[in-house]
């Protein structure tokens, strides 16, 4: 994407999803891009709904790298040479060179990218209704949680700004729950029907057990921490690691670093299901993260040094915004404006 070039006011979806520095961002993969597209998103804050959405379309595409079912690419390849007029094209070998041909079959292909991305993304129950007719999916907003019984009388407890998606019949070989986002489960046990969490870059495989899982696809912090039983999980289809109680497995994404180890009080990470919005020895940005989930709010940091503060607290989900931010300014004073569901730390 070429900023000399674009006017920020006009900015589409596409410029987004077709710039490489931009996918970097949206799955995580440099430390460079994720802190120049923060920026540029603290620069341009009314592009902040075109920028997530991009993100969405990008993180959708290339969610866990499985093939789409061949019957929905054909029905999609079908509906983009409607859309271009290309069913009836006939060519001959001397009427195009080997280079232009080349180039040709390149725009196809990325014409064909960004109609299925956009149909994904803005289409999405129709296309649901085609290829999933047995897929059941959940989403939770902000500022809300969810308690679900799944179809194998397992429990779900699923965190704000978070989805599953899964088999509404469980009637495959395994329970496999598709996940973005947080979410708490108490496994039904079952030894001949495995239960498998799938997240953007690791499964978790599970036969009976009680766990909390972290993994939501925009911040660089995956993590799942076991409180009774026992689970394997598998990175990008890697070697397995078991998980024993009272473990917690850590990915930091931007450096592909994984940690596992022992955790005291570790039903603290699962506390969201009570209502408890705790947070231990944390940046202050990362509990704004936390905020804008629990209070449906969008916070714009433009105080620098306080957003590198660490604080440890517990709230409730009950406390109103102003309430908990002017317990957070006691020990470091900062002012922040709210206007409608928009705080602004200064």
């Amino acid at each position: 994407m070429d900023k000399k070039n674009i006017h920020y006011s006009t900015l589409k979806i596409e410029d987004f999803i077709m710039d490489e520095s931009f996918i970097n961002y949206a799955t995580k993969k440099t430390e460079i891009d994720i802190k120049k597209w923060e920026q540029w998103l603290i620069d341009h804050p009314h592009n902040k709904q075109t920028l997530e959405d991009a993100r969405n379309i990008v993180i959708h595409l290339r969610f866990k790298n499985k093939e789409l079912p061949k019957t929905f690419v054909a029905s999609e390849w079908n509906k983009l040479k409607e859309s271009l007029q290309i069913s009836n094209l006939v060519y001959t070998e001397k009427s195009i060179s080997n280079h232009s041909r080349k180039i040709w079959i390149s725009v196809a292909a990325a014409s064909l990218l960004i109609l299925m991305a956009l149909s994904f993304y803005f289409h999405k129950p129709l296309q649901q209704q085609r290829q999933t007719l047995s897929y059941q999916e959940i989403i939770v907003p902000k500022g809300e949680t969810k308690k679900t019984l799944l179809p194998d009388g397992s429990l779900v407890y699923i965190n704000s700004d978070s989805k599953i998606k899964f088999d509404s019949c469980f009637s495959g070989e395994n329970r496999e729950i598709f996940l973005e986002g947080e979410a708490y489960f108490e496994v039904k046990h079952n030894k001949d029907k495995p239960f498998i969490v799938h997240t953007i870059e690791n499964d978790i495989r599970v036969l009976g057990t009680s766990f909390n899982v972290y993994a939501y696809v925009n911040e660089n912090v995956f993590r799942t921490s076991l409180e009774q039983g026992k689970i394997s999980l598998t990175h990008n289809k890697g070697k397995e690691i078991e998980l024993e109680v009272n473990q917690t497995y850590l990915l930091l994404r931007n450096t592909n670093q994984i940690k596992l180890f022992e955790t005291n009080n570790i039903e603290n990470y699962s506390a969201w299901r009570n209502g408890e919005i705790l947070f231990k020895n944390q940046k202050f940005t990362d509990i704004l993260k936390k905020l804008e989930r629990t209070h449906n709010l969008t916070f714009l940091v433009y105080n620098n040094k306080v957003g590198n503060y660490n604080y440890t607290g517990c709230f409730s989900t009950e406390d109103d915004i102003n309430t908990i931010l002017e317990v957070i300014k006691l020990p470091t004073p900062f002012e922040y404006e709210i206007l409608k569901d928009t705080v602004i730390i200064k």
